[in-house]
């Protein structure tokens, strides 16, 4: 746990959780769940929603004991990991901010990657600032993944043409993979930015409205971003495939012409090798000009395959 009071328009970090303004719980364990059950009156699936990665993100307000209303966010971010085989691959994992009257609380699996940003930034509860900022740095974080997987398709058009292994399948299956896992993060959380400006619109906030409106924007350039890249990899794809069986029949067809050339040699040694009177048997150099003959032979097969563009 860490807790960071707020002093002017900064976070400062502090041990009196008392005092804190906001509150960060990193993979909670089983104590610190339960003691802000317990003495915050939060629900228990509020807490134990963000490490659960298979959640979607969702908008829900819970009224305490003493009618005060404690209003749960659940969002979405990427996380950027790399598996066994050293690919680079993306997952989102959810993290609850939960507000409370004077003091916001969030709980995640994993830290996210721009909580510093948005720590070292101004913060302002009372106008909502500090959630927005939040959102910010979330979408933004969308829009920098998917441009590292568009630099990664970009890459991979580039060298398709003289690859015939199956590292550019693996890659392509943790490149569709992380562009599942967007669309749900991008489009859900989006559903919830919506929310939130109708909630900003009924109280009238007019200083986080425009910040709200560049986050809507940020979050419509991620879904349209999202949805580009599916489309380049799901063609990518086909063109990757299609290259794979034009590699393989390429050399399928220089197989079948080698084996047609020496053929040729096996064929004049059968004949010349029976057991009854041949041209030639008697002579000393019968055996070499066999061999050029069939050296002859030879290159005027390649030739001919050349030319007919079967080799």
């Amino acid at each position: 746990m860490r807790a960071f009071r707020l002093e002017g328009q900064h976070f400062v970090e502090t041990k009196d959780s008392n005092q804190a303004t906001l509150i960060l719980y990193d993979n909670p364990s089983q104590d610190e769940m339960d003691d802000l059950h317990q003495k915050e009156e939060i629900p228990l699936d509020f807490i134990t929603d963000s490490l659960n990665r298979y959640m979607i993100p969702r908008k829900e307000t819970f009224r305490n004991s003493q009618q005060t209303d404690i209003q749960l966010l659940l969002f979405l971010y990427p996380l950027m990991k790399i598996d066994e085989t050293n690919r680079l691959e993306y997952q989102t994992l959810p993290i609850s901010i939960i507000t409370l009257e004077k003091k916001v609380i969030m709980i995640y699996s994993k830290e996210p990657p721009f909580l510093k940003n948005v720590l070292n930034s101004n913060g302002n509860y009372d106008d909502s600032l500090f959630i927005l900022q939040l959102l910010w740095q979330l979408t933004n974080e969308y829009i920098e993944a998917i441009t590292r997987i568009d630099d990664m398709i970009e890459n991979m058009e580039e060298n398709i043409v003289h690859t015939t292994r199956n590292e550019a399948f693996y890659k392509m299956i943790a490149i569709n993979k992380s562009l599942v896992y967007f669309e749900t993060g991008i489009t859900k959380n989006h559903d919830i930015i919506a929310h939130l400006f109708d909630h900003l619109q009924e109280g009238k906030v007019s200083d986080a409205g425009e910040l709200l409106h560049d986050i809507r924007v940020l979050s419509n350039q991620a879904k349209v971003m999202r949805k580009e890249s599916d489309e380049m990899i799901s063609h990518l794809s086909e063109v990757f495939s299609s290259v794979i069986s034009n590699n393989l029949n390429n050399i399928m067809k220089f197989l079948t012409s080698l084996t047609i050339v020496l053929t040729i040699p096996t064929i004049i040694g059968s004949y010349w090798g029976m057991n009854v009177a041949l041209p030639f048997e008697d002579d000393g150099f019968a055996f070499l000009l066999l061999v050029g003959v069939s050296i002859i032979l030879g290159i005027l097969t390649v030739f001919w395959l050349k030319k007919k563009d079967y080799l």
